[in-house]
Parts: C-alpha cells; structure tokens; sequence
C-alpha cells in the first residue's frame, strides 16, 4: 500500500487521478424496492435509438422478456405508458417513445447529471489532489 503524503494542507491517499461515478436507483419508499434505475434509462434511451423493442434489449445483451419486464414495471409503477408499441409482422414491430416518455426520460437524464456534478463536488472535497478534472 502506498504511503500517504502531505500535500498543502491534507492528506494524499489516492496517488491515481480518479473519478467517482454513482449510480443511482428510483426506490419505493419503506420497501427499498428499485423501480428506474441505468439499466432502466439505457433501455428507454435505445428503445427511442432503435425504434424496436426487441433491438434495444439486443444492443444491451439483455434479454427481450427481461426488457419487456421492465419496461412493464415502470409503466405500472409510474401510472402511464412509456411507449407505444406496434407488433410487426415479417419485419418486426416498432416501438417509440410518448410524449410524457419522453418527457420523463429527459427529466430524469437531467436529474443523474446534476446528482453525478453533486458526487464529483463532493469527492473534490475529500479526495483534492485525486480529482480528475
């Protein structure tokens, strides 16, 4: 293990340039049950890449029931639909965003930013001359 080394006033403990990364999970309270979390959000955001349910869960290598789950779960949780989906024949169905889909996607994307600049604050406060900045 590295030995610690004053620099300034603190300490220096990590000697590596660093960056935190947080993950962060919608819950519902008193069950601690996640409901939204990444996997949830790279789901929506390939659903409106791709248009296709199916491909989506294909470019994340997660299965298509497991997407399909989710993607059913949230809806449930959050009280409207998320998508509309279109079942395809020989060439596949479609799949796209509603406009409250959309909505919600972008508020959320906004809402992990603003957490991840809130970590990266903090971790400059505890962690100075490891910050990668």
């Amino acid at each position: 293990m590295a030995d610690k080394k004053q620099s300034g006033d603190s300490w220096v403990i990590l000697e590596k340039k660093v960056k935190p990364v947080a993950k962060v999970f919608l819950v519902t309270p008193g069950t601690e049950a996640s409901f939204c979390g990444p996997g949830m959000i790279k789901l929506l955001m390939a659903i409106k890449q791709t248009g296709n349910v199916r491909q989506a869960c294909e470019t994340m290598e997660m299965s298509y029931s497991k997407g399909w789950k989710l993607l059913k779960g949230l809806e449930a949780w959050i009280g409207f639909p998320l998508t509309v989906r279109r079942q395809g024949g020989k060439g596949g169905g479609e799949a796209y965003l509603t406009a409250k889909g959309c909505a919600f996607l972008e508020k959320h994307q906004a809402f992990l930013r603003e957490c991840q600049h809130a970590v990266q604050h903090v971790f400059e406060r505890y962690y100075p001359d490891s910050a990668d900045t």
